[in-house]
């Protein structure tokens, strides 16, 4: 836990760093140039978060904080562990800091959400709680730029963390950094690290490389109840080629491992691909990704399994002054997320703002996923089922640093060979918030 702070704290402290050293009127850069020789990454090769801010939550070259306290119903807390739903009441308390910077050279965003979450009657339930959201780029010289993508989140998933993160790790190549199974109230700990370096080598061509960290680790009666830690990594390469100044084609070649440490367990991917891309920066981005992927399986004692799958990724990106929606999906052979050996996942995520008056926000949210086990003969288990999640919220401006939010969220889950899932599928939580805040800006 303490590592992941400082690393927050540390790509904070270097955003500023490199702001205050790079002149809004520098050339070469990635943010604001209006050169059209200059060539970026495609979302679909760099995995660039989209923007998940409506209206004028989102400001360019500035430096928010504030507390979030949220209270909430949530009508089942310990799904699996009684013979009925328990019900009970939860607290939270959530500091939380945030840069957006955009500069010729720097564009990126950060949030941070450290804080605790108070369970009555089920005070068992009491712990702290992180969400960190990066998305970084820097254009290091004129044809050379590099990024880097993280989250992490510390007993905090889609349905019990703060509005705050709703949507915003929706990514550009059409994966997801969230994990497949959701555990509200269990311990849980989940990061996802991307980073790349692209180089432009002629007016309308770039080629990169790109590595990436993933982990999912569980504590508590999720470790016995079919849910298996679990680390993967890999990267790839990438080749570029702009048709014209908003659309790019290409082709890649990526490579991954994923280990389950319980089970001695490693699967090895191997996918290749071409893609097409449509950038208008942030008000429109869509990517389509597709190739054959082929996957292997071994587990000590048993011979290897190998299977051959299609694999498609897409993701689009929209958003205006008072609006924004972005979506994602993605078909593929998937290893790790809390579940065993390899499975085919068909996944999406999804995510709208709307900025009803300059007072009133509605925002809606999004998943669903449906994985299939691809190595069924090495395990009685299966990693057969489906997740859908949805949640719902309403903000409300009282004053300037003041905002009320309302949020109905709903969880469904059915995977029969975990246990605290299967007996007792749903969840649903209602919450009220109290949000103080404040925004500062950069570089005046």
């Amino acid at each position: 836990m303490s590592r992941k702070i400082l690393l927050s704290l540390a790509v904070f402290a270097g955003s500023l760093n490199l702001w205050c050293q790079v002149e809004p009127s520098a050339t070469g850069g990635a943010g604001n140039s209006d050169d059209d020789s200059l060539m970026t990454l495609p979302p679909s090769v760099s995995g660039s978060f989209y923007p998940s801010e409506t209206g004028d939550q989102y400001k360019e070259n500035s430096l928010s904080g504030g507390i979030l306290f949220t209270a909430a119903y949530d009508d089942n807390v310990l799904a699996g562990q009684a013979t009925k739903p328990i019900t009970a009441e939860s607290y939270t308390i959530l500091p939380n800091i945030a840069l957006n910077t955009r500069t010729s050279r720097l564009n990126g965003s950060l949030r941070y959400s450290p804080g605790f979450v108070f369970y009555h009657p089920t005070s068992e339930l009491n712990d702290v709680t992180q969400n960190a959201v990066a998305d970084f780029s820097y254009r290091i010289t004129p044809h050379t730029v590099v990024g880097v993508q993280e989250s992490f989140q510390q007993n905090s998933t889609v349905f019990s963390g703060p509005y705050t993160a709703a949507g915003a790790t929706i990514s550009g190549s059409g994966t997801s950094a969230l994990p497949i199974v959701l555990i509200p109230y269990g311990g849980e700990i989940t990061d996802f690290t991307n980073g790349h370096i692209g180089y432009q080598f002629s007016r309308s061509s770039m080629i990169s490389a790109a590595g990436f960290f993933s982990s999912f680790h569980f504590s508590g009666s999720a470790l016995s109840e079919g849910l298996y830690n679990s680390n993967a990594g890999g990267g790839g390469v990438s080749y570029s080629r702009r048709l014209t100044r908003t659309q790019f084609i290409g082709a890649s070649y990526g490579y991954s491992v994923s280990n389950i440490s319980s089970f001695d367990t490693t699967t090895d991917n191997h996918t290749g691909s071409v893609f097409y891309n449509i950038d208008l920066g942030k008000a429109f981005s869509l990517s389509l990704t597709g190739g054959p992927e082929y996957s292997t399986t071994t587990t000590q004692g048993t011979a290897p399994t190998h299977t051959w799958a299609p694999s498609v990724n897409a993701g689009l990106g929209w958003q205006r002054k008072r609006a924004n929606f972005a979506l994602s999906y993605a078909h593929s052979i998937t290893t790790g997320y809390g579940l065993l050996g390899s499975f085919t996942s068909d996944s999406a995520s999804t995510t709208v703002g709307w900025q009803f008056t300059r007072r009133l926000t509605g925002n809606l949210n999004g998943s669903y996923s449906n994985t299939k086990s691809a190595a069924s003969q090495l395990f009685a288990y299966t990693a057969t089922g489906h997740s859908v999640f949805g949640r719902a919220a309403l903000s409300y401006r009282l004053s300037e640093r003041l905002n009320l939010v309302g949020e109905y969220t709903r969880l469904h889950q059915a995977y029969s060979a975990i246990g605290f899932i299967s007996s007792d599928p749903d969840a649903d939580r209602v919450a009220v918030s109290l949000n103080y805040g404040f925004t500062r800006p950069l570089g005046h």
